[in-house]
């Protein structure tokens, strides 16, 4: 959205750091209720973004597991109860290109290894973005190139290592990047048998970004590879996610302002499932996801208009598409495969959109944002051959089909003293089943879940209201209330029990569950979230939380908690610097959420402290110490069989880092 000069007489804000974004930052963004992360605050004592990020209250990945040692299918990022499936269903974009995974829907958090992100803004609630940020969207940005590396080691044999290099050209720059994260990672359950292994993990990614200016021209291209390897507790239960990454952005200032983009993402996806005996004894290979080649793009165009200091405009088109295949081996007898499965299709969604902001007074500011999106799913492949004798034992073709979407946001924000900020918006948003929903099936220990080819987009309407107050710069608190509606809410809904064989999944065995994908009539969300920022010189305080009465209505669920959704969540952070010396703990809290959609069983409540201390030894050179999960809290993130798997025990990190001169 395009930009507005600030109110008169200002107020304070804290830095924000931004890195190549072409049509300027929206000032429809203050409306919304932005929160805004700088550098410093994307680096926690993991050094993962993605765990910044969840440290904002309301913020999930569908998992509490780490994304060194989870499934990367409970990788995607959700927010205010909406809960969640393999599937994002917040748009995270880095220099405005999507990350979501184009099969599963799920972030590739292993590709921002190594990657110097800058900044980052996150928009919570629908109606920006289009389709896949239903829940709101968080923008990444690459930070402003400079020569840097960063070693150090920690508990169960880890290492993380990355480095950067930035090469000035004429007009322009040229920055090289690349990171490695390893580790002999942990036992999964408290009370592991002969079979459990600790889950090892490898993961690393390099790139480069150049940036060229001329005149009011500006020219960006990435290129970046990833490999992602984990593996699941149970040894041969390997998962890989690899991929490339490629985009051309050319951006225009002054005048007309023009914001044209290109980008590409290739991806393969590869696991074997194995289950375990009640004893923990013996594993077996109930699955051979052997590639899941997917390859999206995109295009999108921009223009602003000169609208003069108190008005501003941004229309333009965009362009999505996305198509991939899975090939598997599953129903093993003796060891081996009797089956291959083959499943995949395409989707494609068009898009014209508009956002605007109107300044009516000093003190008051209106913000719009519209779009219309026409989708369509290609026709659709579930095909299953026996490979005893090549012959087909399910053909379950999904014929084409289109629709349209419309969705936006319109916002207020009224100051009516400097220190005092009211804001209110109204937005709707939406987003469309996956290819991985719509038609693969899928196992994970002895329960099933069926493909569904006819599943609807989700829609969702929503509201919010939210108060401000900054005295001073030091000080800023803001206290936000909302409502929503998830309609056609994507869930994986309970319709038996092994033993027995069950439609799209085969045989399920005694203490098995046959799910299937469906749209459940809605899920509905209410609640509470507040963020607040302290500085006192070299003293700061965030704090960050969220409570969320969120209920589901449909599917003979009526007023069940939807899967993984806490009530409460938030956390509380604490640093301080002076010349030579930065230390820094932050508290997370999570609470109860229920593994499944039947809230039959429990994950309980946990709290962590992360810590960390930073010696500067030099200029360039400093002593990094790290803590996660200081005090050891169990982190309950699922089940294995009847117990519950936990997420990353404490870990102690020990480094150095040199930071060249920009």
């Amino acid at each position: 959205m395009p930009d507005l000069p600030p109110p008169s007489p200002p107020v304070a804000a804290e830095t924000i750091l931004v890195s190549g974004r072409a049509i300027s930052p929206a000032a429809g963004a203050e409306a919304f209720g932005a929160l805004r992360l700088d550098a410093d605050s994307l680096q926690p004592a993991s050094g993962r973004i993605e765990d910044a990020v969840r440290s904002i209250g309301g913020l999930q990945l569908f998992r509490a597991s780490s994304t060194r040692t989870s499934n990367p299918t409970a990788d995607g990022l959700t927010a205010r109860g909406l809960a969640g499936n393999a599937a994002s269903r917040l748009l995270v974009t880095l220099d405005g290109v999507p990350l979501a995974d184009p099969f599963f829907g799920f972030v590739a958090w292993g590709s921002l290894v190594g990657q110097p992100v800058g900044s980052a803004e996150l928009v919570r609630g629908g109606g920006l973005g289009g389709p896949g940020a239903l829940a709101g969207t968080l923008a990444l940005e690459t930070a402003a190139p400079r020569t840097e590396a960063r070693l150090r080691g920690g508990s169960r044999g880890s290492f993380d290592g990355n480095g950067a290099l930035a090469i000035p050209v004429a007009s322009g720059s040229l920055a090289l990047f690349g990171g490695l994260a390893r580790g002999d990672g942990h036992l999964l359950v408290s009370n592991p048998g002969p079979a459990d292994v600790a889950s090892r993990y490898s993961q690393w990614a390099a790139g480069s970004r150049i940036v060229a200016e001329q005149g009011s021209l500006r020219f960006a291209a990435n290129l970046s590879v990833f490999q992602d390897q984990r593996l699941r507790g149970l040894e041969g239960a390997d998962i890989e996610s690899r991929g490339g990454n490629a985009s051309l952005r050319l951006t225009r200032e002054g005048g007309w302002r023009i914001d044209s983009l290109v980008h590409a993402q290739l991806r393969d996806f590869a696991t074997v499932t194995r289950t375990l005996d009640a004893s923990r004894t013996t594993a077996t290979t109930v699955l051979d996801q052997v590639k899941t080649p997917a390859l999206g793009w995109g295009a999108r165009f921009a223009v602003e208009p000169p609208l003069g200091d108190d008005a501003a405009l941004a229309i333009g088109a965009e362009w999505r598409s996305a198509e991939g295949f899975t090939t598997e081996l599953f129903r093993y007898v003796g060891g081996q495969p009797t089956r291959q499965r083959r499943a995949g299709g395409s989707q494609t969604v068009a898009s014209l959109f508009a956002d605007g902001s109107l300044r009516a007074t000093p003190e008051l500011l209106f913000t719009a944002a519209g779009r219309v999106d026409r989708w369509r799913l290609g026709a659709g492949t579930l095909v299953e051959i026996d490979l005893a004798n090549g012959l087909s034992t399910l053909s379950q073709p999904s014929l084409p089909r289109s629709g349209t979407e419309a969705s936006g946001r319109l916002g207020a924000l009224w100051r009516p003293v400097p220190a005092i900020r009211l804001r209110a918006a109204g937005y709707r948003g939406w987003r469309l089943p996956t290819l991985n929903e719509l038609h693969r099936p899928f196992r994970a220990g002895q329960d099933a879940t069926a493909a569904n080819p006819a599943l609807d987009p989700e829609r969702l309407t929503g509201a919010e209201a939210s108060i401000g107050w900054q005295p001073i710069a030091a000080i800023d608190l803001s206290a936000t209330l909302f409502a929503n509606r998830l309609d056609n809410a994507i869930s994986n809904v309970t319709l038996g029990q092994g033993p027995g064989v069950f439609p799209g999944v085969g045989f399920i065995p005694a203490g098995g569950r046959y799910r299937q994908r469906q749209n459940l009539d809605r899920i509905q969300s209410k609640g509470l979230e507040a963020d607040a920022r302290f500085t006192l010189g070299g003293t700061s305080v965030r704090g960050s939380l969220a409570w969320v009465d969120a209920e589901v209505r449909g599917g003979g669920l009526d007023g069940l908690r939807p899967a993984q959704a806490p009530a409460f969540s938030g956390s509380l952070a604490l640093a301080h610097r002076a010349d030579r010396f930065e230390a820094s703990a932050t508290l997370r809290h999570i609470g109860v959420r229920f593994e499944d959609d039947q809230n039959s069983r429990t994950l309980g409540a946990a709290t962590t402290v992360d810590a960390e201390i930073a010696v500067q030894l030099g200029r360039a050179l400093r002593l990094e110490l790290a803590a996660e999960n200081l005090l050891d809290a169990d982190v309950a993130t699922g089940f294995s069989g009847a117990q519950a798997e936990r997420g990353q025990p404490r870990t102690l990190w020990v480094g150095l880092r040199w930071v060249g001169p920009r």
